[in-house]
């Protein structure tokens, strides 16, 4: 359990590059008495401010939504778009005991009204690698209408996601695989769904790096050139040459001009920073 309020992860992969504060925010309702409730209206809706980066978990003392979609621990935010697109990035993490809350999102205007609906079958899951644990993710753009100055975001889980599982790769065979051998055949782990859980949500402008570029995210043509060579360069300077290295292997693959030479570029003014230390 994550227990202090800003949780900072310092990241030395080769060389160090600083650390990354994220923030802890409580999905408990802000009147105890109204925890379980019938429609998103009465929830306790959180407002954030952009860039977001923040951690938040499901347990017995979030507020509860029970309604036609929603059966569990829901998560409400009220972000700013200032008819600006952003980019949103959500995470939920496997935990120790093999366990993972499954997340649908609702996204609607200051009206109530549907924007966007992202169902729990369009997160993909991501084994682990490094610091980062089993989880499952998606990332997408909103795209607010004219005139739209903010957007509510609610996080909720079904009746039907959690009456199934999770195949994770058994960390034997993530551990072969990520070293390029034959992974062993054993069988693979299962995640049970549950109503709690930890999870991620990143935030930022659509025209602003995003904060943590997200593997599996491949952008409309005309910006995988921009996303990719940005994407290594910052991943580079965070530390995470995990993470840069398998963007700038799919971006090689991808055709993208430049991706090993802007690698080799961000590795090397890492590395003259650190020497002038």
């Amino acid at each position: 359990m994550i227990k202090s309020k800003i949780r900072t992860v310092c990241l030395s992969v080769v060389f160090a590059a600083g650390c990354v504060s994220t923030a802890e925010v409580s999905t408990q309702a802000k009147n105890p008495a109204s925890s379980n409730v019938a429609a998103p209206a009465e929830l306790s809706w959180q407002e954030l401010s952009l860039p977001i980066d923040i951690n938040f978990e499901f347990d017995e003392k979030s507020q509860v939504l029970l309604d036609a979609n929603s059966t569990g621990p829901v998560a409400s935010f009220i972000i700013p778009v200032d008819n600006t697109p952003i980019d949103m990035v959500l995470t939920s993490h496997v935990d120790n005991e093999l366990t993972l809350y499954i997340p649908n999102i609702l996204i609607t205007n200051s009206k109530g009204e549907e924007l966007y609906h992202i169902k729990s079958n369009e997160f993909k899951y991501i084994p682990a690698r490094l610091l980062d644990g089993d989880q499952v993710q998606t990332q997408f753009t909103i795209a607010p209408q004219v005139g739209t100055r903010q957007v509510n975001v609610l996080i909720y889980t079904t009746i039907e996601d959690l009456k199934g599982s999770t195949t994770i790769i058994h960390p034997a065979k993530a551990l072969a695989i990520g070293k390029g051998n034959q992974p062993p055949s054993i069988p693979d782990l299962t995640a049970t769904h549950s109503k709690y859980g930890q999870l991620s949500l990143t935030v930022s402008s659509a025209n602003q790096l995003p904060i943590r570029p997200t593997l599996g995210y491949v952008p409309a043509s005309d910006t995988k050139h921009t996303y990719y060579l940005n994407s290594i360069q910052y991943s580079v300077e965070q530390g995470d040459m995990d993470h840069a290295i398998t963007l700038l292997n799919e971006a090689e693959k991808l055709g993208i001009p430049n991706a090993r030479a802007t690698f080799i570029n961000a590795v090397q003014i890492q590395n003259e920073h650190k020497s002038a230390e």
